[in-house]
């Protein structure tokens, strides 16, 4: 595979397209400089025409939908959802936390009958991801902590997380067996382990990055093979208008807030994780997720209240680095998207309820669906679904679950 910081510093917007887009309307339409693998299109959203109606799918996907499986709906009860993983078809972990009459319990959600039913775990610190290794092992990353779980979650026991964390919280893990694992958050710096999460060391090329610790944030990190990983990120100084009252309640100042360039980082190993080679590029965005499935992958950016795209998915070629945009849409803030086997995608997205894409308000979840990435399909989701962030889990291609940060877990309706 040819994947390098080309293939995803392609995949950035241009300064020019951002900055045409923060300031229309000009009578011409804002174009984004071109990128060294495609010809100059318009800077407009992609699909062109709004998504079809489900309906209208044919082949596998015909008639189905998101269908609820769990929804928290009691008096003085509210639930946050922050990871779900699936290891197989049956067996599946969420986390987050429940409050109940303004008592807050930390749970882990467990289900071994594909989300029909689900139990709770009580767990002693608040939970924000998973990294899932099969059926019975599992990570968590929590606040505080890590945790190890040899029973798909029914038990855990605590392991370390490094000690910098005590001053730059650690968000994400990812483990390539029970002893191996690399885990990441706030900071220039990741660590990796080879005891399980017994003793953690730094990994050196990260630590030497030219960039401000306190601007650096890493978000994710795959495997696209036993000796190919990649992690991603960014860095970006704070807002200079920032004060002590939250964008959401003060939408105008959001919106109006100037477009500042951050940063796009990207750590790429050939040898299992061993060695690193890093790269950094300039863009407007921060990069959020990175999914992939053998020679596809997705990147998704988010932008600024400024931007007239919340966000935005980047499709990248693993065998040639070739990227191109995907999927973006005005009134849609794309949260999740993951690849199928027959070429197509899944795409997971939150309706804002109002201007401002950071309000606390939840919005409508809203699902998409493409064969092609020419052709898309709204695919049809249940009413209680609504949140702030949403979370795709993919087995395989016939079975598929979405979670919102509300508490609401579905599965997509495909038969056995």
């Amino acid at each position: 595979m040819k994947i390098s910081r080309r293939a995803l510093c392609a995949a950035v917007p241009s300064l020019a397209a951002a900055c045409a887009q923060a300031h229309p309307p000009r009578p011409a339409p804002a174009r984004p400089a071109p990128s060294p693998d495609a010809a100059e299109q318009p800077f407009h959203e992609i699909p062109v025409l709004p998504p079809e109606p489900a309906a209208r799918i044919s082949g596998r996907y015909a008639g189905r939908e998101w269908r609820l499986q769990r929804y928290v709906d009691a008096d003085e009860t509210s639930a946050l959802l922050n990871d779900l993983r699936f290891a197989s078809a049956q067996r599946g972990i969420a986390v987050g936390n429940l409050t109940r009459k303004e008592r807050e319990e930390s749970q882990a959600l467990v289900t071994r009958d594909g989300g029909n039913t689900w139990t709770a775990v009580k767990l002693k610190d608040f939970p924000l991801s998973l990294a899932v290794i099969d059926e019975s092992r599992a990570f968590l990353v929590c606040r505080d902590s890590l945790w190890f779980t040899g029973e798909g979650g029914v038990s855990w026991e605590k392991r370390k997380l490094p000690k910098e964390a005590r001053r730059k919280p650690m968000f994400r893990a990812h483990f390539s067996d029970e002893k191996r694992g690399w885990i990441f958050g706030g900071g220039k710096t990741f660590f990796t382990t080879s005891d399980g999460g017994v003793h953690w060391q730094k990994v050196p090329e990260s630590a030497a990055l030219n960039l401000k610790d306190e601007n650096t944030v890493w978000t994710w990190m795959n495997f696209v093979s036993p000796q190919l990983a990649l992690i991603v990120g960014f860095s970006a100084s704070p807002p200079r208008d920032s004060s002590r009252f939250p964008d959401w309640m003060m939408p105008e100042r959001a919106a109006r807030r100037a477009l500042t360039p951050s940063t796009t980082v990207l750590g790429e190993s050939h040898d299992g994780g061993n060695t690193w080679k890093m790269g950094v590029t300039s863009a407007f965005g921060r990069v959020s997720r990175l999914r992939t499935l053998g020679t596809r992958g997705f990147v998704v950016y988010h932008y600024g209240d400024g931007m007239e795209f919340p966000s935005e998915v980047y499709a990248i070629d693993l065998s040639t680095g070739k990227s191109k945009p995907f999927f973006r849409r005005r009134d849609l803030w794309v949260h999740d998207a993951v690849p199928l086997h027959d070429g197509g995608a899944i795409v997971a997205a939150i309706e804002p309820p109002g201007r401002l894409r950071t309000s606390p308000i939840p919005g409508r979840l809203r699902m998409f669906y493409t064969p092609t990435g020419e052709r898309w399909f709204e695919m049809k989701v249940d009413y209680h679904a609504a949140g702030t962030r949403a979370v795709l889990s993919r087995v395989d291609d016939g079975n598929l679950w979405v979670a919102t940060d509300e508490g609401t877990i579905l599965r997509l309706d495909i038969p056995s």
